[in-house]
């Protein structure tokens, strides 16, 4: 008798235990404030129908940017869906202002230049891959050319034109792809980079001799992709504790999708992920224009996407965890005053801007406060049990100066 009231008792006390404190996250790489504050809002929350915590994406769930990531792999494997004639029409489309200088001190490095160069050096490409292995390729001042200037497009025409122009445009470079073929691309390059398994933080720049209409430029970027155990960790034991996982990303709503799918080892609701969408033309193929009748997910644009499509499905509750690393995540890390916790990332930005004071509060604080800045360091890659971030060295690409 005493043994089976121990069979049916022991159960049913683990599930009280669980019902009063969520699952415990494992100590793992954490900082120790920041794995302790979140446990605190995890066990507030266990058992709550309508709790739910709100991710970003890029460096956040993972270490690393899968557009970047993809944008690499179709550089390096020259696997756009476009053709050199299409480049212009396709990335000049709408474009604000084709004649102003896309950073400030290069007069000659205009949307309109920069683009003409990009066209005529995959030209280029296309007829020195037909005698040419990749990797010999890959070598030349005209691959090295087209990578930074790429790139430098990628990076200047959203701190050019502002974010609502220009993160919907960063998508153009999958334009005219079928969705299962940029499924295809995404997984290819995200699997690279997982088998990788290294980070690399490189300038491109323009060599000299192929310096083109735009001049020589230069862009930083970092390449990698991986997501750490402690992350998997936090988004399982969530989920375990009855609480309701979503990211808001403003990376392409495709790219999210097949990053947070599971295979990567974190696992979101396809119906709980919001990313940018966009439009599709006659033949089902990505188009160059965001598709507005999807929420918006950037910036300013986040803390809306939260209250008009997720909060709705909790009876208007607020999140209880939001999740982050970039000014592009401070709005939606500052805007609900129910949250019990606000994790950030700590990626090094600038002290002065909305982030990086956030994080210099937070750090002022030490336990006390909502905010919780977690470190990580790239050459593992993974975290670590501090607030601060190690980052691989920079290294150079193109300079043949």
């Amino acid at each position: 008798m005493i043994r089976l009231f121990r069979c049916v008792a022991l159960p049913f006390l683990l599930c009280l235990a669980v019902s009063a404190f969520g699952a415990t996250l494992p100590p793992g790489n954490w900082h120790e404030p920041v794995r302790i504050g979140l446990q605190r809002a995890i066990d507030r929350h266990t058992g709550d129908p309508d709790a739910y915590a709100v991710f970003d994406f890029d460096n956040t769930c993972a270490i690393g940017d899968c557009e970047h990531t993809v944008l690499g792999y179709v550089i390096d494997t020259l696997s756009f869906a476009f053709s050199p004639d299409e480049l212009p029409g396709i990335f000049l489309e709408g474009m604000p202002d084709l004649d102003r200088p896309l950073e400030p001190g290069k007069e000659n490095a205009t949307a309109r230049n920069v683009v003409a160069d990009c066209a005529d050096l995959y030209r280029e490409l296309l007829e020195l891959k037909t005698r040419l292995p990749m990797k010999e390729l890959r070598q030349t001042d005209a691959f090295a050319a087209f990578a930074a200037k790429m790139r430098f497009l990628r990076k200047r025409i959203s701190r050019t034109f502002g974010s609502g122009f220009g993160y919907p445009w960063g998508k153009r470079f999958y334009s005219r792809m079928t969705p299962e073929q940029f499924r295809d691309t995404m997984r290819a390059a995200l699997d690279a980079a997982v088998a990788d398994g290294r980070f690399i933080r490189s300038v491109w720049r323009t060599p000299a001799a192929r310096a083109g209409r735009s001049g020589c430029v230069e862009v930083p970027m970092l390449l990698g992709f991986s997501v750490p155990q402690e992350v998997k960790d936090l988004i399982r034991v969530l989920k375990e504790s009855g609480i309701a996982v979503y990211i808001v990303s403003g990376s392409f709503q495709d790219a999210v999708l097949a990053g947070s799918d599971g295979r990567y080892g974190v696992a979101f609701p396809a119906e709980n992920v919001f990313g940018i969408h966009m439009k599709r033309d006659a033949q089902g193929r990505i188009a160059g224009w965001a598709d507005d009748s999807f929420p918006l997910p950037w910036a300013d644009g986040k803390p809306d996407v939260i209250r008009r499509n997720i909060a709705v499905r909790h009876h208007g509750k607020e999140p209880m965890l939001v999740a982050g690393d970039a000014d592009g995540d401070y709005a939606m890390l500052t805007a609900f005053n129910d949250m019990d916790a606000g994790l950030v990332f700590d990626t090094r930005p600038d002290a002065n801007s909305p982030l990086g004071r956030l994080i210099a509060a937070a750090r002022a604080e030490a336990n006390g406060g909502r905010y919780l800045v977690q470190g990580r360091d790239e050459t593992i890659p993974g975290l670590r049990k501090s607030s601060e971030s190690i980052l691989v060295p920079q290294t150079i690409q193109g300079d043949r100066q």
